[in-house]
Order: C-alpha cells, then structure tokens, then sequence
C-alpha cells in the first residue's frame, strides 16, 4: 500500500525528483511551488461558482498551473514550441479578459474587494496569483527561457480581477468604490 509520508522530510529536507537532490524546504522553488499549490486551491472554492463560465476558467486555469509548476522545475531548457504554446495561452487568457471586460461596467475607481462569495475568492485568487508572480520574478531572473510563466501569471491576475467584477454584476451585487473620504457602492 502507498503511504503518504515518507519520513525523509523531518529534518527540513526533501528530495525533488526533478533536480535529483534533497534540498532545504526553504529553498525559493518550494516557495514558487507551494505558491502555486496556494493558487489553484484559491481557485478549487469555484467549482462551485454559480456561474459556469466562472466554474470552466477556473478549472481550465487550475490545470494550467499544474503544467507551469512542472516546468518551472524542469531541469532541461524549455523548447521554442513549447514557449510559443504558452505565448499562445496568453492571447488567450487576453481573448477571456476581453470577453469579461465587454460584460463590466466602465472602471474608474479603484474598489474594494468583496461582494458576492466568487469574487471574493477571485480576489483571493488574483492577490495569490500576484504574489507567485512575484516569486517567479524572482526565480526565474536566470531561466530566460522561462519568462513566459510570468507573463501568463501577469495576465492570469488581470482576468481574475475582471471576472471578480463580472460575478459581482451577474449576481446582483455592487462594487464598492474606494473614495478617499470614505467608501460609495456605486461602480
């Protein structure tokens, strides 16, 4: 039978198959990986999204992330069609945004996260997704060949504040507008 723990990690240590080594568990790639695992349980509360275009990206994106993670550790470079396959995904994601954006009401404030239960978690969602973005900056700052990851979590945050919006609307709630005075629930 397989057992979940393994007993080799006690000591702060653990072995990444990919790099074939033990490393510190507080080495910067457990923190992109676990940031990532972060992120897609962010977005595994909408499954059960009262929206099902909602529910389809998010599940869509979830899987994305599993296959980002799995290259950001990989130890051989990353192919051109490989890179032109994610540069491809981003148009994409570019496609959803515009999609959501053409159902939101003009921004020009800046508002308070909230609302409905799937914005909050597409909030939740998009300030997870800029803190990865931030790590992988930061990991990949040597890995050229990596870059389209942080271009794919850049625009990734920018549906998810946009879907954020369009769940508000589409389920009958208000954003609430940021005033320096104070606070207006109007958009």
């Amino acid at each position: 039978m397989f057992k979940l723990y393994t007993k080799k990690g006690d000591l702060g240590f653990t072995f990444l198959p990919k790099f074939n080594k033990k490393l510190l568990k507080s080495d910067l790639i457990f923190e992109v990986l676990g940031t990532f695992d972060e992120l897609g349980v962010c977005l595994g509360f909408l499954h059960s999204a009262r929206l099902n275009d909602v529910r389809k990206v998010a599940i869509e994106v979830q899987k994305d992330l599993l296959s980002l993670g799995s290259l950001i550790i990989s130890p051989e470079k990353i192919t051109n069609e490989k890179i032109l396959s994610w540069e491809k995904r981003v148009k994409e994601l570019e496609e959803v945004i515009d999609y959501f954006e053409t159902k939101n009401d003009p921004l020009k404030n800046f508002i308070l996260p909230g609302g409905c239960r799937e914005s909050t978690y597409l909030h939740l969602s998009r300030v997870t997704c800029r803190k990865l973005e931030r790590l992988v900056v930061n990991y990949v700052k040597h890995k050229q060949d990596r870059i389209f990851i942080v271009k794919y979590l850049n625009r990734l945050s920018d549906l998810l504040f946009s879907m954020a919006r369009y769940t508000n609307k589409k389920l009958g709630f208000k954003d609430m507008v940021w005033e320096k005075e104070g606070i207006s629930a109007k958009a």
